[in-house]
């Protein structure tokens, strides 16, 4: 029987296998890399004051120097990733990322450190913009908001990992931040090696005709003894006669982002993304060292640290099913912004160690739950010519957010307190659900189709 389907068409139909599971687990560990880099750097934060004498200023300066990398580097990665293919950039961001890492855990001032937490920022950065993407071209529509969404829940692994690291190295002696780094960059080096053999999205490889590679791709992902699952069924590999096609409508894919009908959708994307990184960031970076300015010991701090990413963790696992249930995409994401101002605000009312920790242990389950949709949600509202491009700057302008949080809360925290910051944050949180309306729901429809 011949396959007249389209090609993103013939992946939403295909039996999920072994292979898709593998490229799913070697892809999303670099969010993993992600949470844990983060982490450790809001962990680390309480030392770097001590050991270079930083005021709050300054910290908050050395707190946002990966993020200001990050928006170089999504920049950068998306373009590369619709440029020059998905595989080219998710290659070798982690290399970056593992080799700066291990460089920073021995700078001996606080110049040194900022330095190299940017160049890191550049590699981390990367991973954002072409993860989720690659994933969205050959994940079956049908569970994609669940794998792409617990993509994203491997962050919090990764912070949770983070949070045992900082609790149990760093109080260990002067040079705990330092052993801290190490841990957090070694790993990294083997999930680089495995991902060399990883496929390039079918998609891709189709829309800029190499189409013989692209049908060596699927039949990596449905091999013929599993096509037999496909509706209709089919008898023989793809061909690539199948493959439709289209002329890419724009060599230059920055303009394509503010081209009809794309410029509603960058706007609102930008505008999401820039309020829930600021908060987001603010509150990851600084979450320690605002737990000891209230009252509490580091190791306390830290508990707290832990306990919360555990409630995120929960939040970005169920935030991945919500967004597959009848409730869709977008109501998702605008209920969760509604709930996340409100958590916020009760985080900055609240005066009790139980308190802090129920509020704080929301905003984290909401938070993350958020991202898990959004790393979702982005890539489907664009088409595969500029669909990395359009996740990378909207990662990008995200990150400039993450940039302004913790320095905004570096700023002001001695004038305004922790609890005028949170009650900030509640109002930013409540931005986002506007933009949110001027998107499309795309739940269980194939990419090309978004």
């Amino acid at each position: 029987m011949a396959f007249n389907r389209t090609l993103a068409e013939g992946i939403n139909h295909m039996p999920l296998g072994r292979q898709h599971y593998r490229i799913w687990i070697t892809a999303a560990a670099g969010f993993l890399f992600e949470g844990l880099d983060l982490t450790i750097a809001g962990g680390i934060l309480i030392a770097l004051i001590k050991a270079f004498h930083l005021n709050n200023t300054y910290a908050g300066v050395i707190g946002s120097t990966a993020l200001a990398g990050y928006v170089v580097g999504v920049a950068i990665a998306g373009w590369l990733g619709d440029k020059f293919g998905r595989k080219f950039v998710i290659s070798y961001t982690l290399l970056v990322f593992t080799l700066l890492t291990l460089l920073s855990a021995l700078s001996w001032n606080g110049i040194i450190f900022g330095i190299l937490r940017f160049l890191v920022g550049i590699g981390v950065g990367g991973e954002s913009a072409i993860v989720t993407p690659y994933l969205a071209e050959i994940i079956p529509a049908r569970v994609r908001g669940r794998l792409l969404g617990l993509s994203d829940a491997m962050f919090t692994v990764g912070a949770i990992i983070a949070s045992v690291v900082n609790l149990v190295v760093i109080p260990a002696g002067p040079w705990g931040w330092r052993l801290a780094l190490v841990i957090a960059g070694l790993p990294a080096a083997y999930v680089w090696v495995i991902r060399r053999n990883l496929p390039e999205s079918p998609q891709w490889l189709a829309n800029h005709h190499q189409l013989e590679e692209a049908e060596a791709v699927i039949r990596q992902l449905a091999p013929i003894n599993e096509t037999s699952d496909l509706d209709p069924p089919i008898g023989h590999p793809v061909s690539s006669a199948s493959f439709k096609t289209t002329e890419h409508p724009s060599n230059n894919l920055y303009t394509l982002l503010w081209s009809t009908p794309y410029a509603r959708i960058t706007a609102a994307l930008w505008i999401v993304w820039f309020f829930i990184e600021l908060v987001y960031y603010g509150f990851l970076v600084w979450l320690p060292e605002l737990l000891v300015k209230h009252g509490f010991t580091v190791v306390k701090s830290l508990e707290y640290a832990f306990l919360m990413n555990i409630a995120a963790l929960l939040g970005g696992i169920g935030a991945s099913f919500v967004q597959d249930s009848r409730l869709g995409r977008k109501s998702s994401i605008i209920f969760f912004f509604f709930l996340s101002g409100i958590a916020s605000y009760l985080f900055s009312i609240s005066h009790t160690d139980s308190g802090i920790l129920a509020a704080g242990a929301t905003l984290s389950f909401l938070l993350n739950g958020l991202f898990s949709m959004l790393y979702t949600f982005t890539p489907e509202q664009y088409a595969s010519w500029n669909r990395s491009t359009g996740q990378g700057f909207a990662s990008g302008v995200g990150h400039i957010g993450g940039v302004i949080g913790p320095l905004l809360i570096g700023v002001v925290l001695s004038a305004i307190g922790m609890a005028g910051i949170f009650g900030l944050f509640a109002v930013f949180l409540l931005v986002p659900i506007v933009a949110v309306l001027f998107l499309r729901e795309t739940r269980a429809q194939p990419v090309e189709r978004t």
